[in-house]
């Protein structure tokens, strides 16, 4: 429950390639075109106009087949950077991305921590604003760091965040007005698996409507959404016509097989298949599964983030650290460890609060019970042991939320946290109340029957706060 596979429709993608009568023809057995081959090509935009329900047809000679994700990232660093040049990243963040821009290109990743605590003009935690951009900016520019581009992933591993049109926009304009690169990763958005939230692609924009079309880069890939992650094929999609024949030559080091590029050329063709077979039945199992997980971290009383979108659950272990360190979240690592189950801790995607750590649901439903009852048999044998107070000793508790950022606010905000601060109360309230149908569903008396314990903490600090 480490790796972000999606396992769930791996026998899906294996009956269909068996049902297929896929015959060998000359031209994948000899040179295609560096690009990509244009089947594949045109299936591509296609595809993305329909299932990003982009504003306008996208372009076939706009978009460059790599083999796989990570190589369309290390690809744009070579093309946009030099050697030591920075892209900004905001953490916690898929850590392969570091390796990606930093191991062949020598383009380094600018970090700037994003944090749990919902802090003044934010509404969720870990949400990434301008204002976190243009502090990040300006700490590069004091240590001399030249930044050459923003990376966004969206939606987000590790937390499944999902960015709203206007926060699309803000992140677009920013980068305009420091004349900075920006790659759009969309790799997870056919991972949306509530109905009622959309995912918000930049391709929902018109060319007129994108603030620098020519420093606006896209990348996608088979790896998540269609659970190919083996066949290695990725691609970006750009309007920067010098970008794409730049990439052109680098790409006899980075090509696909031209057999895998028809097969999935074919593959994004049968609508019946992706479109009525394959989608919906993903989105239901990761549904499934995404329950099952939240489930068992509700029964645990551990907080997360529940998200709309993505493989994993973004969970917040850090009351059960010893000390508030990495060294402390490596001891509770390799305690799942030994009892024989692997979730990702907050060190591996670069975080700056140790206790977060990000669980795969996107296995069967079996393997996922499994998986979570060997980590409540690690969490309940902590909480029992008598020298353990539950808490690490001066860390913040988050405010760890059940809902979504997605453009519709469709998930309901539920506290997932024991932050019993005045403060930490107060933020937990402002976020509530900011849909107004929460406080047509919540009445004050419901929230003190159910919240017995911070309804006591709350009035504590109300009547002791003249002293």
């Amino acid at each position: 429950m480490g790796v972000s596979e999606n396992y769930v429709m791996h026998d899906v993608m294996k009956d269909w390639f068996n049902s297929i009568n896929f015959q060998w023809e000359n031209s994948m057995i000899t040179y295609n075109n560096y690009l990509g081959v244009y089947e594949l090509r045109e299936a591509l935009a296609e595809f993305l106009t329909e299932h990003t329900k982009a504003a306008e047809p996208l372009n076939p000679e706009q978009v460059i087949v790599m083999n796989g994700g990570d190589t369309c990232m290390e690809a744009l660093g070579f093309c946009l950077a030099e050697p030591n040049d920075a892209i900004l990243c905001p953490t916690p963040y898929y850590g392969a991305i570091k390796a990606n821009f930093g191991m062949r290109a020598q383009v380094n990743i600018f970090p700037f921590h994003l944090s749990s605590q919902v802090g003044p003009g934010d509404t969720a935690p870990f949400q990434l604003t301008i204002a976190k951009l243009e502090a990040a900016l300006k700490e590069a520019k004091e240590q001399n760091v030249n930044i050459r581009a923003l990376i966004v992933v969206n939606p987000h591993n590790p937390t499944g965040d999902m960015l709203t049109k206007q926060e699309v926009l803000d992140i677009l304009m920013f980068c305009k007005r420091h004349s900075l690169h920006v790659i759009m990763d969309e790799v997870y958005m056919l991972t949306v698996f509530n109905k009622d939230v959309e995912h918000f692609s930049v391709f929902r924009l018109k060319t007129s409507e994108l603030p620098d079309p020519q420093r606006t880069h896209f990348i996608y890939s088979f790896s998540k959404d269609f659970s190919l992650s083996a066949l290695r094929v990725g691609c970006i999609y750009t309007w920067n016509q010098e970008l794409i024949e730049i990439c052109k030559y680098m790409l006899c080091f980075q090509q696909s097989a031209a057999y895998i590029q028809y097969l999935l050329a074919k593959m994004l063709r049968d609508k019946d298949f992706v479109c009525k077979k394959y989608l919906p039945t993903c989105q239901q199992k990761l549904s499934d599964s995404h329950q099952c997980v939240t489930d068992a971290l509700d029964e645990l009383n551990v907080p997360y983030l529940c998200r709309s979108a993505g493989l994993f659950v973004w969970a917040d272990f850090r009351k059960y650290l010893s000390t508030n360190t990495f060294e402390a979240e490596k001891e509770l690592l390799e305690r799942f460890l030994a009892n024989k189950v692997y979730i990702t801790q907050s060190v591996a995607f670069y975080g700056n609060e140790p206790g977060w750590f990000r669980i795969i649901f996107s296995r069967n439903q079996q393997d996922v019970k499994k998986g979570m009852e060997r980590i409540t048999e690690v969490i309940r044998a902590i909480g029992s042991q008598p020298h353990h107070e539950g808490a690490v000793n001066g860390a913040a508790q988050p405010l760890a939320l059940n809902g979504s950022t997605g453009d519709k606010g469709a998930d309901a905000a539920v506290v997932k946290t024991g932050d019993s601060s005045l403060e930490g109360l107060l933020s937990q309230l402002h976020v509530q109340i900011k849909d107004s149908d929460w406080l047509k569903e919540n009445t004050t008396d419901q929230w003190k029957s159910t919240n017995p314990e911070t309804f006591k903490a709350f009035m504590q600090e109300i009547d002791g706060g003249d002293k």
